[in-house]
């Protein structure tokens, strides 16, 4: 009878480990809101992740110091200055490619730019650079009336939408749905000179400790959240205000192709990384620092 009672015992400790050990542990993930946000969206929306949606550069800053969080998803050039001084963090996946565009209620074309004043954001930051890579490589030279944030070029649009804006996205959008817009997509224009699709303007980074079965599964399901996102636009509008985006399922719809939301590993990834932060690097220095990267660095 003892015997049969501790085989019992010992079945049942077996299968209590078994459970126990097939089960996943939470992954944590700081994201910003914007793009990126969307892109894990169907994560998010799994009890196996617990997502942090930040404001600002400062917290993701913050983030990579602390080593606090498993994943996080940020500029892809700030993952690589900050990979420099402490290596905790290595890029697993490029997602988001890009998404600034050129906005008018006037008809214009990109060589009608040259002396015309551009109502832009983000000097000497990343809409800068690539904008002014654009246009120094068509010989275009205009003015720029820059102001201090995304939110004041749309309110100067609003005032007046017969000069050309530098906007993104969801603002493009939000203003699509009561104007009628010349727009000309940056991405297209960078693929034109460059060969390139388009620029990794974020990527997603993981904890240097994270095990290789975890790695795996943070990018299966980072994949599938995009493809999700990509293919069935109206669930992930309704997702997206689940979650608590504030903003009309009309506009997630709208936005979510011009977000230009992609996954592209690491490895598969590294040529149009390297080519995206030598272009940053040749503009401001200080966006990646004197080095870029080494192998070690793509996961």
């Amino acid at each position: 009878m003892l015997n049969k009672k501790l085989i019992f015992t010992l079945l049942f400790m077996s299968l209590l480990f078994i459970v126990t050990g097939c089960k996943r542990e939470t992954i944590s993930m700081v994201v910003p809101y914007g793009g990126p946000q969307f892109a894990q969206l169907y994560m998010q929306d799994d009890k196996n992740y617990d997502v942090t949606i930040v404001e600002g550069a400062d917290p993701l800053v913050a983030a990579f110091g602390s080593s606090g969080y498993d994943v996080i998803f940020a500029p892809t050039n700030l993952g690589a200055k900050l990979y420099d001084s402490k290596p905790d963090y290595q890029l697993i996946a490029s997602i988001s490619w890009g998404s600034y565009y050129l906005v008018s209620e006037s008809d214009f074309t990109l060589n009608d730019l040259t002396d015309s004043e551009i109502v832009s954001f983000g000097q000497n930051q990343t809409p800068d650079a690539i904008l002014k890579y654009i246009l120094s490589e068509n010989d275009i030279v205009p003015n720029f009336d820059y102001k201090d944030s995304l939110s004041s070029v749309v309110s100067s649009f609003i005032l007046d939408s017969s000069k050309i804006y530098l906007l993104s996205e969801p603002s493009l959008s939000i203003l699509s749905q009561t104007h009628t817009l010349t727009i000309i997509d940056l991405q297209d224009e960078y693929e034109t000179l460059t060969g390139y699709e388009s620029y990794p303007q974020a990527s997603v980074f993981a904890y240097k400790d994270l095990s290789e079965q975890q790695v795996s599964q943070i990018k299966e399901d980072l994949e599938s959240s995009i493809e999700n996102l990509n293919t069935n636009k109206e669930q992930t509008a309704t997702l997206a205000i689940y979650l608590g985006i504030v903003m009309e399922e009309s506009v997630i719809i709208s936005a979510i192709p011009r977000f230009h939301i992609k996954y592209v590993d690491a490895l598969d990834a590294k040529d149009d990384i390297i080519a995206y932060l030598e272009l940053l690097q040749d503009f401001n220095p200080n966006f990646i620092g004197e080095e870029l990267p080494d192998q070690s660095f793509y996961r």
